[in-house]
């Protein structure tokens, strides 16, 4: 990649000029071609960006462009963004994504691939068992609802709605029955994916490890403290490793100001209450399965109605 962000907008109507303009102007973008069904507009355009008029097939598969600007009808944004992502490109694709569900569906998946299996740990030393963390009344559970928590709304951010699990807990280290101090789950989600988590307070490494494998290639989160890597990888080709760990920490204060741009801005701050609710019903369902023996649904007629209410309450 160049050190600027090379780009080619396809669609040079009102909003695509307004792109371009948006382009031309940032100091870490270059515009290099336009395109568009009207031939004649798209070589005036270029002529006046001082940019190459190409076509709209070149611009999605050059291998020179890093970005592609999709300003096109409704219509057509399936038959660009799919394609454009399938070469390796980066999508801006104006709103709304698609016609109709079905067709956002499928610019989601060619845009995030689909996901077969997440499998993770998490977890610290349990130095907090001196505190609250180790009275059950307090707490509630142990490290599986404490620490499992987080991935466990990754997991449902990747795979959807889980449906069913097996787990079992045990205390081997720290004397704070009847809480427990390992766990590890088995989820099947509504799509048949699957996923596997390990919560501990005996995990001297602390603190995360999670990976998530598409059809396509994977994603590595190495959190082993003091590291703080991310490792993005292609089946068939070698992995990229961005290694975040001399970076301060930044999570405390991008969420709370996405909570307030949420209230400012009159919409539902993400996650909501439902997505903390599925995280608990995940992590109580490994419990009972640990004490029942048995497989627990996780999707029940309830938790239906709720979903639903929340989409047409929120929107998603």
């Amino acid at each position: 990649m160049s050190e600027k962000l090379r780009f080619a907008t396809i669609g040079c109507g009102r909003m695509g000029l307004r792109r371009m303009k948006s382009i031309i102007d940032h100091p870490d973008t270059e515009l290099i071609c336009v395109a568009d069904s009207d031939n004649d507009r798209a070589k005036q355009v270029a002529k006046d960006t001082k940019t190459e008029h190409i076509s709209v097939k070149d611009a999605i598969t050059r291998p020179d462009l890093d970005c592609v600007v999709i300003s096109v009808p409704n219509k057509f944004h399936p038959e660009t963004v799919v394609p454009a992502l399938e070469n390796g490109k980066h999508v801006w694709c104006e709103k709304p994504l698609a016609r109709n569900p079905e067709e956002g569906l499928q610019m989601v998946k060619a845009a995030i691939g689909e996901v077969l299996f997440v499998r993770g740990w998490i977890g610290n030393a349990g130095w907090q068992l001196k505190s609250w963390y180790s009275d059950s009344e307090t707490i509630g559970a142990g490290t599986f609802l404490d620490n499992g928590s987080h991935l466990l709304d990754i997991y449902r951010w990747f795979l959807g709605e889980p449906v069913e699990c097996v787990g079992y807990t045990s205390t081997v280290h720290w004397p704070i029955s009847p809480l427990e101090d390992n766990a590890m789950g088995v989820f099947k989600f509504a799509n048949g994916r699957l996923a596997s988590l390990h919560s501990s307070w005996t995990e001297w490494a602390e603190y995360m490890y999670v990976e998530i494998y598409g059809k396509e290639g994977y994603i590595r989160i190495d959190n082993r403290l003091p590291s703080c890597l991310t490792m993005h990888g292609r089946k068939d080709g070698p992995a990229e490793v961005f290694d975040f760990s001399k970076d301060p920490p930044q999570s405390y204060a991008l969420e709370f100001d996405d909570f307030v741009k949420a209230i400012r801005g009159k919409r539902q701050p993400q996650p909501s209450g439902l997505d903390g609710l599925r995280a608990v019903q995940m992590a109580y369902g490994v419990y009972e399965s640990s004490r029942s023996g048995k497989s627990m649904p996780l999707w029940e007629e309830g938790d239906k109605r709720v979903l639903e209410a929340h989409k047409k309450a929120y929107g998603g």
